[in-house]
């Protein structure tokens, strides 16, 4: 063999062991890429899995607190209710001189008022007797129900105050609240009224509603263990642990027994365990998240809890685990063919560099799109928020409407100076406020559509009324003190956002002092545009400022920190507390406010924010409260509503000034009433979120049967569709809930100030 033949050789030798040097190390390197990504996977898996549990079980033990809550405020409003009722004169009155009549005229007017949520009323004079039951009963049933309240009523009789019984049971199943209230003419004892509650009317109208998942429930149990309240009719009236264990000895008990033991131990909390769901027609073992919490009702404390599968939590989240996996063995494919590639033309630089430059960007777009996939996430989480927040304010608009309607009609029938108009003014200065906070509700929860305008607002009125929320919202060891060094005077601005620039900044300014304590400082200070010369050049045309200070002296910031915090879902909370929109959110509102927002801190010690808005020279729309005098000519309204409750405070509020009124709370019977003779109504108003045809839609089609018929919409809040039919004027005007009679009656006598 030559030479030549002998380096052939060789030389082929050498590229063979290159190739399978190259090979082995690219198999290696993908081996190990894989295991990395098993680890990495299975760590980030179990973290998200615990971190969604958590959060879906403080989100269960947040709807079980509330469902506590409302069975508290039912029972409590019944007892008040009963408890007016015995202030009656008519009722002392009539239990001193026997005049049964004049009381049972007032017992059955009790009944019928509170629509189905009283399903009986007693009259017991004060010896014990029970002299009347409305509605009436036979002659068994009222003997098995006076040996149930013979106990309760002898207590009554004795301690003559009033008392809430504990959930009784009748020989049909069904369970009763009984609510006693003793009654006194000039300070001597003449009787008790009583009242009982059917606890399936409270678990329908408070408890079934509630949705947890799609197939978890709510139930409610009473301080013995026995259920009150469950879907499933057989559970009613049995014990929570020892009717079950007789009913099935073979299942197991264990964790349901740990998770009632917790529930009779503590207030509150949340567990995960394995149980059954009682439902279903054939029972199998599963895994479920509980939250419960106390209702207390009296002397006594039912647990209301919230279940849901845990498999409805826990499935989607390893779905979405694996879509990861596949995708991260795709991109190690693709490393591993481009590692492959580069070993094996390493000789060329150039090629070398040009690929390397490619992963390089290739990684950094798959990381912007982890980070974008994360922003949609969780944008999609704060919509789904603010869709619910609507919905909340929008039922909470409906529920307000008849309280504040019937206030004022209550208030313009008494005399100003009775005790009684003392309190129905309380009651509608009250729901004034709570219509004013919904309004902010809606702003934070972007369900207002910017509909508000920008007007003249001072500035220190904006910043005490939001300083009264915070104070009630941060804990005792964080002292809140504000001083307005010069009269700052007005801004032009939409106020709600104004509250929230305020309210962003001083809840940041808490959670840095939120363990350690300290002081949160509030100024108020006017600044020439001349002060702040560093920030002029983004200063526009005002020669003075309004500035609003915050600063604490809480952990601060770095550096680093402060360069990203306007930048959305950036937040240095710990996960669950913080959306990481706050700032960002202000800095959107300032700059459409044409104003400048300036930010200094130091770790450690403390960060003050600025916050500077042109001032004005006007004065703040005065909002002075003018009593409407009535319309020369009466009108006739058609008025519709699906809200039975909201339809007739509406009607009635409208009566009261002279408005003939025609209600009906079927959108589609409405337009035909109206399609028989479209010539018999004046104007429309009509609710914008109804069932079959929406206000706008309803409103669309009366004008095509009557141009000339004027329409106001009624809306829980402003959508755009609304705004867009007020500008093309195929509306006259709209109205946010709550609404009260006389807002109606301006509102239509602004529609005809033309044609008066």
């Amino acid at each position: 063999m030559s030479g030549e033949d002998i380096k052939f050789e060789i030389n082929t030798v050498i590229r063979k062991l290159l190739n399978k040097k190259i090979i082995f190390y690219s198999t290696l390197i993908i081996l190990v890429l894989l295991i990395i990504l098993v680890q990495m996977t299975f760590q980030t898996y179990k973290t998200n899995r615990n971190m969604i549990i958590d959060q879906q079980l403080q989100h269960l033990l947040t709807i079980s607190k509330s469902t506590s809550r409302s069975l508290e405020v039912f029972a409590s409003e019944k007892m008040d209710s009963l408890k007016i009722l015995a202030l009656n004169s008519e009722i002392g009155l009539g239990m001193k001189n026997a005049n049964d009549s004049s009381v049972q005229a007032a017992l059955k007017a009790f009944v019928d008022a509170q629509e189905n949520d009283i399903q009986r009323v007693y009259q017991i004079s004060k010896e014990g007797r029970i002299l009347y039951r409305y509605p009436r009963m036979g002659e068994e049933s009222a003997l098995e129900y006076d040996a149930m309240l013979r106990a309760d009523i002898e207590r009554v009789l004795r301690d003559k105050t009033s008392f809430l019984s504990s959930a009784r049971q009748d020989k049909s199943g069904q369970f009763k609240l009984f609510l006693f209230e003793p009654v006194f003419l000039g300070g001597e004892f003449e009787g008790v009224i009583a009242a009982s509650v059917s606890l399936e009317t409270m678990y329908k109208k408070l408890v079934m509603p509630v949705k947890v998942g799609q197939k978890g429930y709510g139930m409610v149990k009473d301080d013995n263990g026995i259920i009150l309240m469950h879907p499933a009719a057989d559970q009613i009236g049995i014990d929570v642990i020892k009717t079950r264990k007789e009913l099935h000895p073979n299942f197991d008990f264990s964790e349901l027994e740990e998770l009632i033991n917790q529930q009779y131990n503590n207030e509150e909390g949340t567990q995960e365990y394995y149980s059954y769901w009682w439902t279903d027609e054939v029972l199998e073992k599963t895994k479920k998240l509980n939250a419960f919490s106390r209702a207390r009702l009296g002397e006594h404390f039912w647990v209301v809890a919230m279940v849901m599968s845990y498999d409805e939590v826990e499935v989607p989240l390893r779905q979405n685990q694996i879509k990861i996996i596949e995708i991260f063995i795709f991109i190690i494919l693709i490393l591993a063919t481009a590692i492959f590639i580069i070993l094996k033309i390493q000789k060329n630089k150039e090629a070398l560099e040009v690929e390397t430059k490619y992963l390089k960007e290739l990684n950094s777009a798959m990381e912007e799109l982890r980070k974008k996939d994360m922003q949609l996430q969780h944008s999609q989480k704060l919509q789904v928020v603010g869709t619910l927040t609507g919905g909340i304010a929008h039922e909470f608009n409906n529920l307000l409407t008849p309280i504040l309607g019937y206030a004022e009609i209550l208030r313009n029938k008494l005399d100003k100076g009775s005790e009684s108009y003392d309190y129905i003014n309380e009651i509608y200065d009250v729901s004034h406020k709570a219509k004013d906070i919904i309004e902010r509700i809606l702003v934070f929860s972007r369900s207002d559509n910017n509909a508000s305008k920008y007007r003249p607002v001072q500035v220190r009125q904006i910043v005490e009324e939001t300083l009264n929320l915070v104070r009630s919202t941060i804990t005792p060891n964080v002292e809140v003190v504000f001083e307005e060094k010069t009269d700052t005077g007005c801004i032009m601005a939409n106020r709600v956002q104004i509250h929230q620039v305020i309210f962003n900044l001083c809840t940041n300014a808490f959670h840095a002092m939120k363990y350690s304590g300290g002081t949160m400082a509030i100024s108020l200070d006017t600044v020439k545009r001349d002060d702040i010369r560093e920030l002029s050049k983004f200063a526009h045309d005002a020669d003075t400022y309004v500035c609003i200070t915050v600063s604490d002296n809480g952990y601060g910031m770095s550096k680093e920190t402060i360069e990203k915090i306007y930048d959305p879902f950036f937040t240095t909370k710990p996960t669950g507390e913080g959306t990481g929109l706050g700032l960002f959110v202000v800095q959107g509102i300032v700059e459409n406010h044409k104003g400048l927002i300036t930010v200094e801190s130091e770790t450690g010690k403390g960060s003050t924010f600025k916050v500077y808005f042109p001032r004005i020279q006007h004065k703040q729309e005065e909002q002075e409260h003018i009593h409407f005098m009535g319309l020369k000519q009466p009108k006739t309204v058609l008025l519709v509503d699906d809200e039975q409750k909201v339809l007739r405070v509406m009607k009635k509020g409208l009566e009261q000034f002279g408005f003939k009124v025609v209600a009906e709370e079927n959108s589609i019977e409405a337009l035909k009433l109206f399609s028989r003779n479209p010539a018999r109504f004046d104007v429309a108003v009509m609710d914008q979120t109804m069932p079959y045809i929406k206000g706008t839609e309803l409103a669309e089609r009366l004008k095509v049967i009557n141009p000339r018929i004027k329409l106001i919409i009624v809306t829980g809040f402003v959508e755009e569709r609304v705004l867009d039919y007020l500008d093309k004027m195929i509306i006259d005007e709209y109205v946010a809930k709550p609404v009260t009679g006389e807002q109606l009656a301006k509102t239509i006598s602004k529609v005809f100030e033309n044609e008066e």
